[in-house]
């Protein structure tokens, strides 16, 4: 049996034309066992990986010698990473081709599970500005949410919406992200059911989806704003053919990105997993026509703040004066000033699912915090911290009791190498575990 029947006939025959002589290199490279990649998260710095291989496209990510299992490393679980496909975090050279002086901007990721790239963009971008993460699939968008929850900042909501949905908001993000639902041939050597579920037929349909994505992308782009388009296949027609639409029938300008030993296509650039360290991966940028763009969330309301849930939630945050907080039901969220008005304007016209930090939920006169709270790089360093051992924290993940000698009591966040993991309630006689059931750890370790 040849190296190229283990994919489609169909697929093989499109690579042959394609690729010409490099087509048995690119097979053989499909049959090598892909690369292990992680990338940090700055915010929560950690020395784990420093002698690891760096990801050349980008700073903060690394190649691992070996996969080891995410699963049992408490820093996984506490955000200190995000284990990702090495090639997609070319977004990184994008972002620095469109906001190199990393102004202020409002950014789209239109169809963001699981949030590799989201948590990748807010790395990238400054403090005031504003990324809004959307999934519409509703498995799909929980697991979108406790990896933005596990990143930790703040300048995030996380929407669930068509992406015709946004075309309510007008011309409002400055940099649209659409790493398009594809073939995903590029991520065969990864996921053998993408072998399965490929066809031409397949490959039709997504590129018709993939030109309505971006006609509504295009629809609340700024003028003057970026599309940045990516999709995990080597098909044509699903990676400059629409690109080429965008350009000829909707009058955006292709913007050249650049890289050593990346193959150049005529709209963007393709990886290839026999001659970069990654998955088949394509990426591609265009630019808006500059004309006078219309501010729309003006119109929204001011808000003040409620005396008595601002003053129950603001002990958990470092910097109380950089937050609005509202309450929603029994509910208390905190989201950062510069981004509330853009909160209101969004939640009126789309379905938010989360927003900012939720703090915790009010019982009585009292204050149950969010998990999401315990992760938050803006958590008050004044919050008592219990730090435990590996096998404590394996332990905690798992919801199970761990026996804890403080002299504290109440709530107190445990850590591993001082980065938070959740929330414990201490008492005279026993330490309760408030790690989210949903995330625990199902299974024991080999």
């Amino acid at each position: 049996m040849s190296e190229s029947s283990t994919f489609p006939e169909n697929f093989n025959q499109r690579m042959k034309i394609k690729l010409g002589e490099g087509f048995a290199a690119f097979i053989a490279g499909m049959q090598e066992t892909p690369p292990t990649s992680i990338r940090l998260n700055p915010r929560k710095p950690i020395s784990k990986f420093d002698t690891d291989e760096k990801v050349p496209w980008c700073q903060t990510g690394r190649y691992l010698p070996t996969r080891p299992s995410f699963t049992f490393d408490p820093l996984f679980h506490a955000g200190t990473y995000y284990v990702q496909e090495a090639a997609s975090m070319f977004v990184e050279q994008a972002w620095k081709r469109i906001n190199p002086v990393n102004k202020a901007i409002r950014v789209l990721d239109l169809c963001a599970a699981p949030g590799g790239k989201s948590t990748h963009l807010l790395s990238l971008m400054s403090d005031d500005s504003l990324l809004v993460s959307n999934e519409l699939i509703p498995n799909r968008n929980a697991v979108l949410r406790e990896n933005i929850t596990k990143w930790g900042q703040a300048n995030c909501i996380v929407t669930q919406n068509n992406p015709s949905d946004f075309t309510k908001l007008g011309e409002y993000f400055d940099v649209i992200l659409v790493d398009a639902p594809c073939s995903g041939e590029g991520m065969f050597r990864k996921d053998k059911n993408a072998i399965h579920e490929w066809s031409e037929k397949n490959v039709a349909q997504c590129s018709l989806r993939q030109h309505d994505i971006l006609k509504n992308a295009i629809s609340v782009l700024k003028p003057g704003g970026y599309i940045i388009y990516s999709t995990c296949t080597f098909e044509q027609d699903e990676n400059d053919a629409p690109i080429a639409y965008c350009i000829n029938e909707c009058g955006l300008k292709p913007i050249s990105i650049d890289f050593p030993g990346i193959t150049k296509t005529p709209r963007g650039l393709q990886f290839y997993p026999h001659l970069n360290k990654g998955e088949g991966f394509y990426i591609a940028l265009m630019q808006k026509p500059n004309n006078e763009a219309v501010s729309l969330d003006a119109a929204v309301k001011n808000y003040t703040h409620n005396a008595d849930v601002a003053a129950t939630a603001t002990p958990f945050l470092e910097d109380k004066e950089a937050f609005v907080i509202f309450k929603r039901g029994e509910l208390i969220f905190a989201i950062p000033k510069f981004t509330f008005q853009s909160y209101q304007w969004i939640n009126s016209h789309l379905f938010v699912k989360q927003a900012g930090i939720l703090v915790g939920e009010q019982k009585g006169k009292d204050l149950i915090p969010a998990h999401a709270m315990s992760l938050s790089v803006h958590l008050n360093k004044y919050i008592p911290r219990i730090e435990i051992n590996e096998l404590q924290s394996i332990a905690y993940l798992k919801c199970e009791s761990i026996k804890i000698n403080s002299d504290i009591r109440g709530w107190a966040v445990v850590t591993f190498n001082h980065h938070p993991l959740g929330w414990i309630k201490l008492m005279d006689n026993r330490a309760n575990n408030y790690y989210p059931r949903e995330w625990r750890i199902l299974k024991d370790k080999a």
